[in-house]
């Protein structure tokens, strides 16, 4: 018996060994399995691979303002999944010894050139977002980047914009739909 794909059931996270795929390769169908390095642990850290989300949250208020222009200021975040890695009360972000992948995204605003960045605390690691010109309204600006530590670092995301918006809205409009959200990172660990 056959499904249509988009009547599929949604498969939870995080994967499991036994799981199999369907792969489709010149028009010949073939049964395959998981690979052990992609099996998700998410919290309990007992697969090699495991991931938490970081995000920059508001309840009922805009984003936040570029004030002053022309300097790197701090996006703090404020909330995470459960998982690896720690928030800070300044809204930076700890991880312990690993590998990690990591992509996302920040919001910027309004007829401004405007750049992202991910660093360490101590520099030796920087991570830039893409570049970015706004003529108006809202954008996402994406991020990713791979590096390795060796010992517990702290890491904070910063932004830079040419226009001096002090206004509340400077990263985003809010929606009215709660949370607001003006950043997001997704990151993937494997211990060294």
């Amino acid at each position: 018996m056959s499904q249509e794909f988009t009547q599929l059931l949604g498969l939870e996270l995080p994967y499991q060994p036994g799981d199999q795929l369907l792969v489709v390769r010149g028009n010949q169908t073939y049964r395959g399995s998981l690979h052990p390095s992609i099996a998700l642990s998410g919290d309990n850290g007992s697969a090699d691979l495991s991931w938490a989300l970081f995000q920059i949250r508001h309840t009922d208020q805009s984003g936040g303002s570029f004030h002053p222009p022309n300097q790197w200021l701090v996006r703090p975040f404020n909330f995470k999944t459960a998982g690896f890695g720690t928030i800070n009360a300044f809204g930076q972000i700890a991880l312990e010894p690993g590998s990690y992948c990591f992509r996302g995204w920040s919001t910027g605003m309004e007829n401004g050139r405007m750049r992202s960045r991910f660093r360490s605390i101590d520099s030796l690691i920087t991570w830039y977002g893409a570049t970015a010109y706004s003529l108006h309204y809202s954008w996402h600006i994406p991020i990713e980047g791979v590096f390795a530590i060796a010992q517990p670092t702290t890491f904070v995301l910063e932004m830079w914009c040419d226009r001096d918006r002090n206004k509340p809205w400077g990263y985003g409009y809010e929606s009215g739909i709660s949370p607001e959200l003006y950043g997001s990172l997704l990151f993937f660990r494997k211990p060294l």
